[in-house]
């Protein structure tokens, strides 16, 4: 008989109010995105709005890793992730072109990298902290 191993618990990072506040304000933003697609919001303002929660949920994701200290291999990941999001904001407000196209370009194949990392992690083998009876 084996026993399900226990999850670990999520070491909490201290001083987050902060990160807390621009989560909440990027998820504000990102309802204001969607009810801004009516006809009269100017396709530049809309862009704005679009590119205004991917920003803030991008930099409050980083200062929280930053804050939370996880391995340098972890950390650098997940500043990739957050930089994606960062850089999706910048091509929110670009025009249509061959640059626009590029960066996003950029965002997706980090996004795909990102999504290998943690495919590649679930995959590994669960390394059991609990003791197994046969």
């Amino acid at each position: 008989m084996s026993t399900t191993p226990t999850l670990k618990t999520l070491t909490r990072v201290p001083n987050t109010a902060g990160v807390r506040r621009l989560m909440a304000i990027a998820l504000a933003f990102a309802g204001v995105l969607l009810l801004s697609n009516v006809p009269m919001i100017s396709d530049r303002l809309h862009a704005y709005l679009s590119s205004a929660p991917l920003a803030i949920a991008g930099i409050g994701y980083a200062v929280l890793q930053l804050r939370a200290r996880p391995p340098r291999e972890t950390l650098l990941k997940r500043l990739l992730l957050a930089t994606t999001f960062v850089i999706w904001a910048v091509d929110q407000l670009l025009p249509t072109g061959r640059l626009a196209t590029l960066i996003g370009d950029i965002v997706i194949a980090a996004y795909v990298l990102d999504l290998f990392w943690l495919s590649q992690e679930q995959m590994s083998p669960v390394k059991s902290t609990s003791n197994t009876d046969d």
